[in-house]
């Protein structure tokens, strides 16, 4: 008998299972690890992912976690039922991030975390009618805090050396959901609705009232969203096994 696909949610940089709070997801029976994202590159973070269970897998990833969800398919696409991309950027860093990298990683190894998420990351990330959210913030605040400066410039140079995972999109022969917040600024709705339009079996959604961090911004929305899409997947897996 095949295994039920183990649900992946992968969190972004500087974020871990509390961002997921929020959501309520229906799984059929499937069961939903919410791993912290480790390693040296977004491709070690993907073999760990792999070698943490067998079985089929549908990885969920935000930002960070959709960029290793991607690896994840360019390594084990014969293991993947599905794919979720939220707030992602399958290319490799921008040169201008890039630039900043270094900077904010001596800031964070400068006791400086805090205030760099406070000032600098997190709010810029926010939909307009969120940004005053103190309870968000404070959500957002505690998960990099906790996580400490040495992650903080693990996963930012992760993400700086990252090459493209661009030719993976059109390789991917399984159901594909893509969403993002309408004033996403970092991955941009005209991005998403560009690499989703290269992916043959995409489901794009564009939330309203979200910036970047929409499973945190709009849990209840995404949860609407993403629970059939789900519910599909692995009820067209179960009838296939």
């Amino acid at each position: 008998m095949t295994a039920r696909a183990t649900v992946l949610l992968l969190p972004g940089h500087m974020c871990d299972e509390r961002m997921w709070a929020g959501l309520d997801l229906a799984t059929a029976g499937a069961r939903i690890a919410a791993p912290v994202l480790q390693g040296a590159t977004i491709d070690e973070m993907a073999d760990l992912c792999l070698k943490a269970g067998s079985g089929p897998l549908l990885p969920v990833g935000f930002s960070m976690g959709g960029i290793v969800a991607l690896a994840i398919a360019a390594r084990a696409p014969e293991r993947l039922v599905g794919l979720g991309l939220l707030d992602t950027n399958p290319f490799a860093d921008a040169p201008e991030r890039a630039a900043q990298r270094p900077r904010q990683q001596e800031k964070a190894r400068a006791d400086g975390l805090s205030e760099l998420v406070a000032e600098e990351l997190k709010p810029n990330y926010l939909a307009r009618i969120n940004r005053g959210n103190a309870r968000l913030r404070a959500g957002i605040q505690a998960m990099a805090e906790d996580l400490g400066p040495e992650v903080f410039v693990s996963q930012s140079e992760a993400l700086r050396i990252r090459p493209s995972y661009n030719h993976v999109l059109e390789t991917l022969d399984f159901p594909v959901f893509v969403a993002c917040g309408a004033e996403d600024r970092l991955c941009t709705p005209a991005l998403h609705a560009d690499f989703a339009s290269r992916i043959e079996n995409a489901q794009l959604h564009v939330v309203e009232g979200a910036g970047h961090m929409l499973p945190m911004e709009q849990p209840h929305i995404l949860s609407k969203l993403l629970n059939p899409w789900l519910a599909s997947v692995l009820a067209r897996e179960e009838t296939k096994a």
